[in-house]
């Protein structure tokens, strides 16, 4: 509008204001009217300089156009205009943000052509981009690369970047000596260099270390963001550690920092993972009185807390105010529900919202099929199981060796050996291994049923496999020859359990005492 009205008082627009005017256009996704202006700003006989055409390319790769960006970056070079750093520095950016860091290294290294050199800018984009694409070890090339330039002094955010990729690699030795020579370079570390050590360490499982970082920034003074504290609370919650997160967790509080979502669905997480049920409700609805509206995490997090401890009403209740507040509940929801009703044997309604969830187009995961097959085996429907098993075959899921394990269970425990056997010689005809649950499953319904001999060949095929017993399986080999009265076997795989440093369950223990012939029991103590 303002530029109409100066072509009717007859003020001529002069090159500055048509860049300014491409500008707009360009930060408003208008690249196509930034050209107009362009064939204007030739049509009245002016001539373009380098920040017309670098704002034309900051458009074009704001839209993600980069082979066109490309163009115009090379017809700005044909008609005698050189780029400048900034030119170079838009497109190396306009690379990096479409994973084509190749590109923006080729375009550093002959920045030298047009008379210019790559800044602080040009290497940090690039070593941005490097680190978030995993190549850590290649993002440290080019830092060293950038130390050796005189003319160049690396920044706080060139630092962070590679600290938050080596951390993210697992590389927390070499994230803190790039730390310490930031530090010892005057450069001061900021919250988000301490968040970036502070997710390292707690990705890694080293929640100490993650700690002291917290508790360094703090004494300094820097104030830590919501993001750090809910970093810190996710790790202690997920480490079993449900005080120390709540004790972070009040500090927001304290020093004024507001919880956001992810904070309160962490939180909510560890409560009810800790057994703590009626804080995680006390939790969730102070969530609401602070304005902030649950989402499906949320509620799905609180259902499973409910389902855990039978309350399964209550969890009912949820998922319908969930769905009356316009949550559409995903396929983790209605797994958490089904797993819950499976467990109180509520059949009926876990079929029912088998089929509603199917209804609104929810497609079940690895995770629900193997919910609904533990499910109906564990409530006696070995039938359902079976036909639900052979259905799969025919969907994108195909069953794994945890499916098969469980139905295998499921027919042991009916009483239905011989199809359980034959289910188990099948498992290597649809390409799957049996693993260490699915041997200890099979030998366990094998001594249950005093097949000793053919529980013992299936023991010899397991380490002829190279499957790795655990502490489980030593305990049903050990449990079934003692039962067979075969007390030399027992102890022989009593020795290899203590060989790896696995200890026998208190209910083997008490079988060994009340087997074994008092001669024996002496030899017994060598074991522990």
């Amino acid at each position: 509008m303002l530029y109409k009205k100066m072509s009717l008082v007859g003020v001529k627009p002069d090159i500055y204001t048509f860049s300014i005017l491409i500008n707009c256009c360009c930060q408003l996704g208008k690249v196509f009217y930034g050209f107009c202006l362009l064939g204007e700003i030739l049509k009245r006989g002016h001539q373009p300089d380098v920040i017309t055409f670098t704002t034309l390319i900051k458009g074009l790769c704001l839209q993600g156009k980069i082979d066109f960006a490309l163009k115009v970056f090379a017809k700005m070079s044909q008609t005698g205009i050189q780029p400048n750093e900034f030119t170079c520095n838009t497109l190396i950016h306009g690379f990096c943000s479409t994973d084509q860091v190749g590109l923006a290294l080729q375009l550093k290294n002959n920045m030298s052509k047009w008379n210019c050199r790559p800044d602080v800018v040009s290497y940090c984009v690039i070593i941005d981009a490097l680190c978030k694409g995993g190549l850590v070890d290649e993002a440290l090339v080019v830092f060293s690369q950038m130390h050796r330039d005189i003319n160049i002094v690396a920044d706080l955010v060139v630092y962070n970047s590679l600290i938050d990729g080596l951390c993210n690699s697992g590389q927390l030795n070499e994230a803190k000596r790039l730390f310490d020579d930031m530090v010892s370079r005057g450069i001061s570390a900021d919250v988000t260099a301490y968040t970036c050590m502070i997710h390292g360490h707690c990705l890694h499982g080293q929640q100490e270390e993650a700690r002291r970082y917290f508790d360094e920034m703090m004494h300094r003074g820097i104030s830590p963001v919501t993001v750090t504290f809910s970093i810190l609370i996710d790790s202690h919650c997920k480490d079993g550690k449900t005080g120390d997160a709540w004790g972070l967790f009040k500090l927001m509080d304290r020093v004024n920092i507001k919880p956001d979502r992810i904070t309160y669905n962490s939180m909510l997480d560890g409560l009810c993972l800790a057994g703590l049920l009626q804080d995680a409700v006390k939790l969730f609805d102070s969530m609401v009185d602070r304005g902030l509206k649950p989402d499906v995490i949320s509620c799905s997090t609180l259902i499973d807390g409910y389902c855990k401890n039978r309350k399964l009403d209550e969890a009912m209740q949820l998922f319908k105010k969930m769905k009356k507040n316009g949550l559409e509940p995903t396929i983790v929801t209605y797994t958490i529900l089904l797993r819950g009703l499976y467990r109180d044997g509520r059949m009926k309604t876990a079929q029912r919202f088998l089929n509603e969830m199917q209804s609104f187009g929810v497609s079940p995961n690895e995770v629900t099929y193997y919910t609904i097959l533990d499910g109906l085996c564990k409530n006696g429907k070995i039938v359902d199981a079976m036909e639900l098993l052979e259905s799969m075959e025919g969907t994108d899921i195909l069953p794994n060796v945890e499916m098969y394990s469980i139905l295998i269970h499921g027919l042991c425990q009916a009483g239905r050996l011989d199809d359980a056997r034959k289910l188990f010689s099948e498992i290597p005809e649809k390409g799957l291994v049996p693993d260490f649950v699915t041997y200890t499953t099979m030998i366990a319904g094998l001594f249950h049923h005093r097949m000793f001999l053919e529980a013992n060949k299936l023991i010899i095929q397991m380490e002829e496999k190279g499957c790795s017993p655990d502490s489980r399986t030593y305990d049903t080999i050990i449990k079934g020859f003692l039962e067979g009265k075969d007390t030399e076997k027992a102890l022989l795989f009593l020795r290899k359990m203590r060989e790896r440093k696995f200890a026998p369950s208190d209910s083997v223990v008490s079988l060994l005492i009340s087997t074994l012939p008092a001669g024996e029991l002496k030899n017994l103590q060598l074991f522990f």
